[in-house]
């Protein structure tokens, strides 16, 4: 049996929100997908996040070219984009404050790499199993890691939205967690922005994951379900599709 074949397919929306802060790529020629929810307020939010989009892509490609491992490619380039981020937020006249979370997704011959920062996360639906690939870097999460919080506490709290990490942080000292698995054919793997993310349960994620549509359909599925659950935030979400059949490798 050859490598699955990448399909994938993603929606966003304004949600409730007077404008978008959330950013997608979909780079299915260098095997690289990424959601960024940004943050600042006004257009801040919005610049961080298309920055992020923009830059981290072909900066992993370069990354590899050097012969970095994939999830040091990954590491590199977001903390590389946090920086551009910063100096953007730095030179800004006004001083504007201008941060992003990200997850990122690199398809590479046998593996796929997931890294992030921030809270918006990534789950590999396999079969009827829903597994969440990464962990919320939010103040409240941190709590529940450390014992400190329950986990219906960490609900509650005001800390739940407050980010320790995050790209464009003048204080981020660590680089991101990446995670990584062999996909098989009928794997999904969904990128989201908390937007849309917050008001789904595992359950939600697998009936939709599940059901026999385009990737393009089934993240506006999750997007759309989001919303109508009364989120109040921008809403995104890249499906990745992992299907039998003779691969294209990404470039190398």
């Amino acid at each position: 049996m050859g490598e699955p074949v990448v399909v994938a397919g993603g929606h966003s929306e304004r949600g409730r929100r007077d404008n978008n802060e959330d950013a997608h790529s979909i780079r299915t020629d260098l095997g690289v997908f990424i959601v960024a929810d940004g943050m600042g307020g006004l257009a801040a939010g919005e610049v961080a996040s298309r920055l992020a989009v923009d830059f981290i892509p072909p900066k992993v490609i370069e990354r590899l070219g050097r012969h970095d491992r994939p999830d040091e490619a990954l590491r590199t380039a977001i903390e590389s984009a946090s920086q551009a981020i910063l100096a953007k937020s730095n030179s800004s006249g006004e001083s504007i404050r201008m941060g992003t979370t990200a997850v990122v997704a690199l398809v590479r011959p046998g593996r796929v790499f997931v890294a992030n920062l921030g809270d918006s996360p990534a789950y590999l639906v396999r079969g009827e199993r829903v597994i969440r690939l990464t962990l919320d870097h939010t103040v409240a999460e941190e709590l529940v890691r450390k014992g400190a919080l329950s986990p219906d506490q960490a609900r509650r709290s005001p800390l739940r939205n407050r980010l320790y990490k995050y790209l464009g942080s003048p204080e981020l000292k660590e680089l991101a967690d990446v995670h990584d698995f062999p996909p098989r054919p009928g794997d999904r793997l969904i990128l989201m922005s908390d937007g849309a993310s917050g008001l789904l349960g595992e359950d939600e994620i697998g009936d939709i994951a599940g059901m026999p549509a385009d990737p393009d359909i089934l993240a506006k599925a999750f997007v759309d379900m989001a919303l109508e659950k009364g989120s109040h935030d921008n809403a995104t979400c890249i499906v990745l599709a992992f299907e039998a059949g003779e691969p294209t490798s990404p470039p190398a």
